[in-house]
């Protein structure tokens, strides 16, 4: 090699002046040589003398002076003459190096180098003895053992020691025997012993001879490599990396000049960085050669170096040759790893196939790198379909194939046709991947014609997610794929292909990612194109998803909306499934995983409705759903929609055209059931009695009740309030379709249990049917419920009773009923209207024991039953104690109704302070007159509290009647609060509540009152009916006209009665000034008011 005084080796100015060291090793080395020969030739122990030299010379060596620089800045010879002055002295301190190594007796060669050293005993052994003969042999020995090795420049190899095999036991075990035999007649002939041994171990390495040529060839190949790749560094002007290699070892050349060896190296990772091949490419296309590294596994310390000439040979001859293709494949995958920025590995290769006799087709793995590790880069990056030179496809430089196996852990390398290749079927088999294809077994061909396919399928997903920024699919999973001869709509009209299909490992992708891709233009704009979810045993892969495609692409017959979606097969339930999918995707921040869809409507009903279960994913709600149903009603088509929510991430959907009433038309009668309770779930969300997770208030059963009712059980979801939910009352009524609605308590604080009906439960009119009144009855019916039950005052329950009501409400009726109803019973009866004369009462006043039109009278009245009231006390007290119902029979006094009508009206008092500055006498009169009814209204009061507070344990109810209250109005009674709370109530007609139901239950007479309005007012005589410490019911009172069956009818059924005297509980009269008669005092009756007649309808 020539030389160059390149200026960073030029010798400097101290080394030219410096004297040149000059080593002693050579003179003593060739003095002792020839001794050594010299008296080996006359039989004399030479090898002695030339290990003495031999040690000596070693000992002596001194290096040399070099003037020159490496690439890595360390001095290096400069002229030829330094290098073989360096050369000579690395040489002789090699002596002794490998000493143990050589004599190792698991090296064949050391029982050789005895054999060698025996006869150099022998030679000396007849002229000197036989302790020189042993001095000779052991110099020898010695001297064989520490052999030196030949130095390398740069990069050092060696020979790799052969040691015994057993193989060769039974040859090696001959020739030893052969020796044996040999040295034993040598020794008969020149009766010298040491060819006994001599001839054994020469003979006995004879068996390994071809064994270490193999290591000698292998060591000369490299030293051909090192010094190849030693010459281009050394050119070099500066160090591509920090240290150079140091060692060589395991080089292997291909039938076409290609050598792939191993080099140890201080990192790995350096040797594959694109800066360095090109340099190293610049030196070596001076050879005609190419260079590339790729690592060695996992082995940080060592690198493979593929050397090739330029020229590549045709493809088929490549690949019939192991150890060239690996070599080129090991080029083409670095120079895609300098691409794509990857580390790549050494390329491992496994024939599977043959064509006319020679290697044709290999599985190929690599080893180490980071590429090893992503083989979807690899497919996806590597086989673009580029043939633009070194930025082309994997294998476009040497005219090889490659196919990435689906299973993403190997290739496949081929030349010329698939179906010209014999393949191994037991090898290649092992390498099929069968989750892609298992139909494909023993059929390898096919195998990597469907590989093909999917490669070609997957480059067209590349592009069809390129905008989305996501991967292609991993792999298609054709096996599983159902075709449209499967997928055919029950009218012949279209069909689906699905075809499953897993994402890439890598990236932290799920196939709800992909989901929201659309990837319709991509496929020629098919009507479908979309990909859904897919799941096994109620459980959704991450990692596996399904595309489904109408076949063929552009298909106008195929529904896109779930309106327009009839039938129940496979295509059509699969149809559904994507089209709600496709709805979800492009509505929520995140994909849904929708479920299979079911068809809830038989075959030809003319509607469908759709079920499916929706699992939420990236964090979506059921609120986020419940937000966007408009948007999401409208993607899917539908006309219909139902919710139903199992927790925050999961739900079912209901969708489709319709909802049908009748059971009959539905497949299942189940899911009929449980769509009315969904469809009541959905009016509560309409309400918008939604909680903040999108859960509205749920439906748990729906069960007909008495007459026209059903009754509903609602469950609260957390997060709702109870009135928060009663405010929505109306609007869930509205949109459910109910007219009428009331609540009645439920088992559970969580619970809503309402009475609903489509319609006014009510009859518009309810004519009294005074054959409900019996004698004994302690109740009194006066209407009907709306459960069409009757509406009964049961002083049991409630002590008294204030029927109050608007103008015009029929509040004198069921006042008139209850007196009525009474009086049938067998209950004493006293009815006042000191406000109308009670003219409504005219009729029935032969039969009631009192009948008091006047202010006075109505105080005699309440004077007396108040009197009454004392003296039942005293008989019970005197009969034991207990209430009325517990005296004797013949004891008990029939029960007493006190009925007072205009109450409120009774309370309000007059204003008696007129001024009187002139002394007028009629002024003080109506001033005195005024006190003097103020008084008796104070005492009137006083009575009705103590009568409404007390007169329950004394078998005497009191019912007021009154026009419609204001709050306070009850509030004049003394200890109000007690009197007020032994009140039922019943209120007809719409108008302010306060004051005429208890607090309790304003807020829902409030509601009944909004609803009756929205559904056409309130009939004559309808209001609603308070028992105390109840809620409030709507009721429609009887109503007792005259007629056969009104109050001629009960008057016929009763019996005049003698009246109570009452004068002595009158007041006296006032005492006026300047009047001697006083008659006058008391004020005249009102005209008369007679009860309603016409039997017509009554209006509001």
């Amino acid at each position: 090699m020539a030389y160059s005084r390149s200026r960073n080796r030029s010798r400097s100015r101290g080394a030219k002046n410096a004297p040149m060291v000059t080593s002693p090793h050579t003179p003593i080395l060739t003095v002792g040589v020839l001794v050594a020969m010299g008296l080996s030739c006359f039989g004399l122990p030479g090898m002695p003398v030339l290990l003495a030299a031999v040690t000596v010379a070693w000992l002596a060596a001194r290096a040399p002076q070099l003037t020159g620089t490496d690439p890595w800045k360390r001095t290096c010879a400069n002229t030829p003459a330094e290098q073989r002055r360096d050369t000579s002295y690395k040489w002789m301190r090699s002596w002794f190096r490998h000493l143990s190594r050589n004599l190792d007796p698991r090296n064949p060669m050391a029982t050789f180098a005895v054999g060698v050293a025996c006869l150099m005993g022998a030679l000396v052994w007849a002229r000197c003895g036989a302790w020189w003969a042993w001095a000779n042999m052991v110099s020898t020995l010695i001297l064989i053992g520490a052999r030196p090795t030949r130095p390398a420049r740069l990069i050092a190899t060696g020979q790799r020691p052969v040691t015994w095999a057993k193989k060769h036991l039974a040859a090696i075990a001959m020739c030893m025997l052969t020796g044996l035999l040999a040295g034993l007649a040598l020794w008969m002939v020149t009766d010298n012993p040491w060819f006994i041994p001599a001839m054994p171990c020469l003979l006995a390495p004879l068996p390994m001879r071809r064994a270490w040529l193999a290591v000698r060839r292998q060591a000369k190949h490299d030293r051909e490599a090192a010094a190849m790749l030693t010459g281009w560094l050394l050119a070099l002007d500066k160090a591509v990396v920090d240290q150079p290699p140091y060692r060589l070892d395991n080089t292997v050349h291909g039938e076409h000049g290609e050598i792939v060896c191993r080099l140890a190296v201080s990192r790995a990772q350096p040797w594959q960085d694109k800066q360095v091949r090109d340099l190293l490419r610049a030196q070596a296309n001076q050879s005609n050669m190419d260079v590339a590294f790729v690592l060695d596994g996992d082995d940080t310390l060592h690198v493979i170096c593929n050397l090739a000439p330029l020229e590549t040979c045709p493809p088929d001859e490549l690949i019939a040759d192991e150890t060239g293709l690996r070599c080129r494949a090991n080029m083409e995958t670095a120079r895609l790893g300098f691409n794509y920025n990857a580390y790549v590995g050494d390329s491992k290769l496994k024939q599977v196939g043959e064509r006319d006799g020679r290697p044709a087709c290999w599985v190929w793995r690599m080893n180490g790198g980071t590429a090893n590790s992503d083989w979807e880069m690899i497919r996806r990056d590597w086989l673009r379909g580029s043939t633009a030179g070194e930025l082309g496809d994997w294998g476009t430089l040497i005219g090889v194939t490659m196919i990435v196996d689906p299973g993403l852990d190997h290739a496949w390398l081929y030349t010329g046709e698939l179906d010209t290749i014999g393949f191994d079927e037991d090898k290649a088999g092992r390498e099929h991947t069968q989750s892609f294809s298992a139909n494909t077994m023993g059929d390898t061909a096919a195998y990597l014609k469907l590989a093909v396919r999917a490669q070609d399928d997957m480059n067209l997903w590349e592009d069809a997610l390129a905008g989305a920024k996501l991967p292609a699919p991993m792999q298609i999973l054709y096996d599983r794929r159902v075709g449209a001869d499967r997928l055919t709509a029950q009218d012949g009209r279209w069909a689906l292909e699905d075809t499953p299909m897993s994402i890439p490992t890598k990236g932290g992708y799920q196939a709800a990612d992909y989901m929201r891709v659309d990837v319709r233009p991509a496929f020629g704009d098919s009507t479908v194109a979309d990909l859904i979810g897919m799941s096994a045993n109620g459980k959704w892969f991450t990692r596996y998803m399904r595309f489904v495609q109408t076949a063929p692409a552009n298909s106008p017959n195929t529904p896109v909306q779930l309106r327009d979606l009839m039938g129940d097969g496979p295509a059509e339930r699969l149809l559904a499934q994507v089209i709600i999918s496709r709805a979800f995707a492009q509505t929520l921040k995140h994909a849904a995983y929708v479920g299979p869809a079911t068809q809830c409507a038989r075959n030809g009903m003319g509607w469908t409705l759709w079920r499916t279960r929706i699992t939420l994913t990236g964090g979506v709600t059921a609120a986020d759903t419940r937000k966007n149903q408009p948007r999401l009603q409208a993607l899917m088509g539908a006309d219909t929609v139902l919710w139903e929510y199992e927790d925050a991430g999961h739900l079912i959907l209901w969708a489709g055209n319709g909802c049908g009433t009748d059971q009959d038309e539905w497949a299942r009668a189940v899911e009929f059931e449980h769509a009315q309770r969904l469809r009541l779930d959905e009016a509560w969300a309409s309400a918008k009695a939604v909680n903040r997770d999108g859960v509205s208030v749920t439906t748990l059963s729906v069960q007909p009740a008495k007459g026209r009712l059903t009754r509903c059980v609602f469950r609260i979801p957390p997060g709702l309030g109870r009135d928060m939910v009663i405010s929505r009352l109306d609007g869930f009524c509205t949109a459910a379709g109910y007219a009428y609605s009331k609540l009645v308590p439920g088992q559970n604080a969580d619970e809503l249990v309402l009475l609903v009906c489509e319609s006014t439960p009510l009859p518009d009119r309810a004519p009294v049917d005074w054959s409900l009144a019996s004698p004994g009855a302690s109740v009194l019916p006066f209407g009907v419920l709306d459960d069409g039950a009757l509406a009964v005052f049961d002083p049991s329950q409630s002590p008294h009773l204030l029927a109050s009501g608007t103008t015009g409400s029929g509040k004198s009726s069921v006042s008139v009923t209850l007196v009525g109803m009474a009086l049938l019973s067998g209950w004493r009866v006293l009815v006042t209207d000191p406000s109308k004369g009670a003219n409504d009462f005219k009729p029935l006043a032969p039969y009631v024991d009192a009948f008091e039109p006047s202010l006075p009278g109505c105080y005699a009245l309440f004077r007396y039953a108040h009197e009454e009231m004392r003296r039942r006390v005293r008989l019970i007290g005197e009969h034991g104690g207990g209430d009325w119902s517990t005296l004797p029979d013949d004891v008990r006094p029939p029960r007493l109704l006190v009925f007072c009508d205009e109450f409120n009206s009774l309370l309000q008092k007059e204003r008696s302070n007129i001024a009187n500055a002139n002394d007028d006498p009629d002024v003080d009169n109506a001033n005195a007159l005024a006190d003097w009814r103020n008084g008796l209204r104070s005492s009137i009061g006083l009575y009705a509290s103590n009568l409404l507070t007390q007169a329950r344990s004394a078998g005497i109810t009191v019912v007021l009647g009154a026009q419609q209250l204001n709050a306070g109005d009850l509030d004049l009674l003394p200890n109000a609060g007690t009197a007020k709370g032994m009140l039922a109530r019943v209120f007809l007609g719409i108008g302010n509540t306060q004051g005429n139901v208890s607090q309790a239950n304003e807020r829902e007479a409030n509601r009944l009152h909004a609803q009756a309005a929205r559904t056409g007012g309130m009939p004559k005589g309808r209001g609603l009916f308070e028992n105390l410490g109840r809620g409030v019911d709507m009721v429609q009172c009887f109503w007792p006209g005259k007629g056969d069956g009104g109050l001629e009818a009960l008057t016929s059924r009763l019996h005049p009665v003698t009246p109570v005297d009452l004068s002595r509980y009158m007041p006296p009269e006032p005492e006026l000034t300047g009047l001697a008669d006083q008659t006058g005092v008391v004020a005249p009756v009102a005209d008369p008011v007679v009860v309603d007649e016409s039997g017509q309808d009554w209006e509001i």
